[in-house]
């Protein structure tokens, strides 16, 4: 320790002084006890001057008298608040050398002092127990240590610049959620390299040559993990021409090339908003390779792929440079080749659409689909699941989903559902407000919040002013939507007063878009989470309207009106998403051996689960890679 590497002169020296003091009177210590056989010129040092992080102070006591027990570097017997183990500087005592500073203390008839927890980086944890009054919010001080120590507040920076870059980090004083409970805890996260080396208490001893990082009032928590996200969508108006055919106003290689440059960009958002990891559940596999080779410089985070959605029919308004974005199979051996071929291109994630488009039912998809799933997960992929109906969803369960994407979304799930969930281990994850996004666009309702606009670019932004101005320009597809969704969920006065070939579009269009399937989404979800079934939280981010990364802050909200707690949206971020892509190992709760990847915040989510959007500092495998004083 610190004040242990001394002589046995040195000691020999402590236990004459300390006997000294015991027969000296007090009030003359200082100069009498200089002449009762301790050389006081044998005890001076060579001033040293360094900066060190206060990590915490408390008020003690100190005793009347002094005992003959005094040993190098320790307080023992000293003070009537502190053990025997204690590595103390006192002022007027260094390593357990007694001078004027204790005497005086005593004299003066005041026993109270503070003890201040120090740190610095080559020298270790140490302690000063001293009379000085420096402040609660004092952060950093200057030591000047020779016969007596003195401690100087100054400025944090001070500290900041002597915190070198070290293998070893110390994360100390921030609140961090115990796994598997709701308790947080004031503690201190070791990292080293890229792991968490150990979570402990925040009275434990810091080890010397760790940089310090002093988190005191903030929330630790693990990286957020958006749970599905499209990066091959903007977020535009144009991103989806099969459903908004406005490609007169703007082409969708316009689109997607814009998207491309803006790619670093919009995954640094990401990383801004604490949510370190990605799912990107379909899109050309050709650019699971540009991905690869993306410039990060500023940051991305882990990103999770999958290749083309696998689907029964191919959606051709989605074919790009980069290839099609849904890949059609007629039999189970192009379903199975398609599996090996994203495999080859590194997709991570294998995706299949359970819909009754091209009029199969459900078990025949399950049929046709089964062995391409087998393949996939013989080979450690995940499994999502594109399924909106029950008995769809019920189909892609027995056929092997891990992941239920949008979650059931026409009617209410049952309890042949839930079990078939809950014995196959299958995470239930809607995405509410993409749909809702739909809705608003054929409403001509869509608008955006200020947090909103804080991060999306001009260009999104302005594409959905340019959509409404230009209506006239759109396919006859989308100007359908927009005339007859609005009547939807009219009253039946309204409905009645259409003609009888209007009404038969609106009673077609309530089977896709409606109030009432937006309700069932929500009711959905709260009875999963109330099943017990696993619940991942995924917002389809690209698509129109649901813009990349800010997603997540809409998403809370709507999982909000669901009636989902603010532990229930924190836990499916996290482990939730981590255990449904079969991460957990590595991340999704702050203990030992996990990954480095984590957020500091400055408010209690638990309260408020947008305060999980705004950290100040974000880390990703060990290395701190958001700043938000950095970015201002």
């Amino acid at each position: 320790m610190l004040f242990r590497q001394r002589t046995e002169d040195v000691n020999m020296k402590i236990k004459s002084l300390a006997k000294s003091l015991m027969y000296c009177g007090l009030v003359t210590a200082l100069t009498a006890c200089s002449s009762s056989g301790v050389d006081r010129s044998d005890l001076d040092e060579t001033i040293q001057r360094y900066h060190a992080v206060v990590l915490d102070q408390e008020p003690v006591t100190l005793n009347s008298r002094v005992p003959e027990g005094m040993v190098t570097g320790a307080s023992y017997g000293l003070f009537d608040e502190l053990d025997g183990d204690s590595e103390d500087m006192i002022s007027g005592v260094l390593a357990g050398v007694l001078v004027g500073g204790v005497v005086s203390a005593l004299a003066d008839g005041s026993n109270d002092a503070i003890r201040y927890r120090l740190y610095h980086q080559d020298k270790g944890e140490f302690a000063v127990i001293s009379k000085q009054q420096l402040g609660d919010d004092v952060q950093c001080v200057e030591v000047q240590q020779a016969q007596q120590v003195k401690l100087y507040a100054v400025h944090p920076e001070f500290c900041q610049q002597a915190q070198d870059e070290a293998p070893v980090k110390v994360i100390y004083g921030a609140r961090v959620k115990q796994p598997g409970t709701s308790d947080w805890r004031t503690a201190t996260v070791t990292v080293k390299n890229e792991h968490i080396a150990a979570v402990t208490e925040i009275n434990e001893e810091i080890p010397t040559g760790a940089q310090l990082i002093d988190a005191r009032g903030t929330w630790l928590i693990p990286g957020l993990i958006d749970g599905h996200v499209h990066l091959s969508q903007s977020g535009s108006a144009f991103t989806r021409p099969d459903i908004i055919g406005a490609t007169e106003l703007h082409s969708y290689d316009q689109d997607q090339a814009w998207l491309t440059e803006q790619l670093p960009d919009i995954l640094h958002d990401y990383l801004r908003l604490g949510i370190t990891t990605v799912a990107d559940l379909g899109g050309p596999t050709q650019r699971l390779q540009s991905l690869n080779q993306l410039d990060c410089t500023a940051g991305c985070p882990t990103i999770l792929s999958a290749g083309e959605l696998i689907s029964v029919a191919p959606v051709a308004a989605l074919d790009g440079d980069h290839g099609p974005t849904f890949l059609a199979a007629a039999t189970p051996a192009e379903a199975t080749a398609a599996v090996k071929m994203q495999r080859g291109f590194g997709a991570q994630i294998s995706k299949f659409v359970f819909t009754n488009e091209a009029g199969l039912s459900p078990q025949q998809l399950q049929e046709l689909f089964a062995e391409a799933i087998a393949e996939a997960k013989a080979h450690g992929q995940i499994i999502a699941v594109h399924a909106q109906d029950l008995d769809y969803a019920k189909a892609a369960i027995r056929a092997g989903a891990d992941i239920l994407v949008h979650g059931v979304m026409t009617a209410a799930i049952d309890r042949e559902f839930t079990e078939l969930a809950l014995a196959r281990d299958v995470t239930y994850m809607p995405t509410l407000t993409a749909y809702e996004h739909y809705l608003s666009i054929f409403k001509q309702q869509l608008t955006f919040t200020a947090f909103e606009q804080q991060f999306a670019d001009a260009y999104v932004l302005n594409s959905f002013a340019q959509l409404q101005k230009n209506l006239s320009a759109t396919d006859q597809m989308f100007q359908i939507f927009t005339r007859y969704v609005p009547l939807v969920d009219a009253s039946p006065e309204e409905r009645a007063a259409l003609s009888a070939q209007e009404q038969a579009i609106v009673q077609q269009l309530e089977a896709l878009f409606s109030q009432r399937i937006l309700q069932a989404q929500y009711s959905n979800l709260r009875a999963a989470l109330d099943a017990g079934l696993q619940v991942g939280f995924g917002t389809d981010a690209g698509n129109p309207g649901t813009l990349h990364a800010v997603a997540v802050a809409e998403e809370i909200r709507a999982w909000q009106r669901a009636g989902v707690s603010a532990a229930e949206i924190f836990q499916a971020l996290t482990l939730g998403n981590a255990m449904a892509f079969d991460i957990a190992q590595q991340q999704g709760v702050i203990a030992q051996g996990k990954t480095a990847t984590f957020n500091l915040l400055q408010r209690d989510p638990s309260q408020d689960p947008q305060a999980l959007l705004t950290p100040t500092h974000v880390f990703q495998n060990g290395t701190l890679v958001y700043d938000v004083d950095d970015s201002l």
